[in-house]
C-alpha cells in the first residue's frame, strides 16, 4: 500500500513536469497560401511574431492553465509537495497500522482475559464441587469418628469394668472346721467356716456378722436366720488368703443329743452369716452364706450348703 502511494505521487510529479515543459516550448506558425491551380506554390514561413504578439500569446496560454498550475510552482516544488504528501500518507498509514496492531493486541488480551475468566470460573466450579464433596466426606468422617469415639468410650468403660471385675477382691465362704459340745471342757458347738479372697487384690474394711444354732433337719422353710446386731472384724483379707470365722451356739444342749447332732440325726449344727467389704476400686460388696456341719466317723468335718442362702456380689 505504501509503495502504491509513493508511485502515484511520483507519477503526478512527472506529469506536472511534462505539462510545464510543453507550455514553455515556442510555437511556430506555418501558413500555406493557397494559389489558384497550376500556379506556383508559395510557402510563406511566418516570421516570429513581434514581442508584443509573443507576450500576448504567452499570456493567453498562462491564463489558460493558471487554474491548474500556478506559475510559482516549479518542478522541485511539486516534488517537495509530493514528498510531503507521501510522508503524511505514510505517517497516516503508520498510525492506522499502529492502531490496527494495538486493536489486535487489545483483542488478543481481551480474548486471553475471557479465556482466563472462563478457566477461573471452571476452576472455581471444580473447587466448589471438590469442597462440597470434601465437606460430605468430612461429614461422613465426623460421623464415623463420633461412632468410633462412642465405641471407644464404651470399649474403655467395658474394659474398665472387665478389668475391675477381673482384678477386684472376691470373698467367698467355704466349709471349714467345727467344734462339738464337751461340757466338761466348757466347749459348745461351734462353726468355723473359711473366708477366702479368691480375687487378685485385697479386700478392705471387711466386717461380718455370724451366728450358729442347733436346728431341725431339714431346716424349716420359714426360718428367719437372725443375725447379731453388731458387726465384728474390720480387717483386710489379701488376695488368695483365708480368714476363719467363728460362730458359737448360745447354750449347751443335752449331752445325750451330742452324738445325734454330730451326724445331723433329727437336729444338726447350722451356721450362717453376712460379710461386707470394699475392693481396691472403692466399690462395696456383700457375701452371704449358710451351712450345716457334720462329723464323719473319722472325726473329719463335712458340710452342706443350704440352698438359696449362699451368694456374693
Amino acid at each position: 500500500m505504501r509503495l502504491f502511494i509513493v508511485c502515484v505521487v511520483i507519477l503526478i510529479a512527472f506529469s506536472a513536469s511534462a505539462v510545464n515543459k510543453q507550455q514553455n516550448q515556442p510555437q511556430e506558425q506555418h501558413s500555406v497560401n493557397q494559389s489558384p491551380p497550376n500556379s506556383p506554390v508559395t510557402v510563406i514561413v511566418n516570421q516570429p511574431s513581434s514581442p508584443t504578439q509573443k507576450e500576448g500569446s504567452q499570456a493567453k496560454t498562462h491564463n489558460q492553465y493558471e487554474w491548474f498550475w500556478p506559475p510559482i510552482w516549479s518542478n522541485w516544488g511539486l516534488v517537495i509537495v509530493a514528498v510531503i504528501a507521501a510522508r503524511a500518507a505514510l505517517k497516516t498509514l503508520g498510525a492506522i497500522d499502529a492502531q490496527v496492531v494495538e486493536m489486535r493486541k487489545t483483542g488478543e488480551q481481551t480474548d486471553k482475559l475471557i479465556k482466563e475468566n472462563i478457566a477461573q470460573s471452571m476452576s472455581m466450579e471444580h473447587s466448589v464441587k471438590e469442597a462440597t464433596r470434601l465437606a460430605s466426606a468430612m461429614e461422613a468422617v465426623v460421623k464415623e469418628i463420633a461412632i468410633s469415639a462412642k465405641a471407644s468410650t464404651e470399649s474403655v468403660a467395658t474394659l474398665k469394668d472387665r478389668t475391675a471385675r477381673q482384678m477386684r477382691a472376691y470373698l467367698t465362704v467355704t466349709i471349714g472346721g467345727a467344734v462339738y459340745q464337751e461340757r466338761a471342757k466348757n466347749l459348745k458347738f461351734e462353726g468355723k467356716p473359711n473366708l477366702i479372697n479368691t480375687g487378685h487384690t485385697p479386700a478392705h474394711k471387711v466386717v461380718h456378722r455370724c451366728k450358729a444354732a442347733i436346728l431341725p433337719v431339714p431346716l424349716p422353710t420359714d426360718f428367719a436366720f437372725p443375725l447379731p446386731d453388731q458387726d465384728a472384724g474390720t480387717y483386710v483379707v489379701g488376695p488368695q488368703q483365708t480368714a476363719v470365722l467363728n460362730a458359737i451356739v448360745d447354750d449347751f444342749c443335752d449331752d445325750a443329743e451330742v452324738q445325734d447332732i454330730k451326724i445331723a440325726k433329727g437336729r444338726g449344727l447350722y451356721t450362717w452369716g453376712i460379710i461386707n467389704y470394699e475392693d481396691v476400686f472403692g466399690e462395696a460388696h456383700v457375701t452371704r452364706f449358710c451351712q450345716m456341719l457334720i462329723w464323719l466317723p473319722d472325726e473329719k468335718i463335712w458340710g452342706y450348703y443350704i440352698p438359696g442362702r449362699n451368694d456374693a456380689t
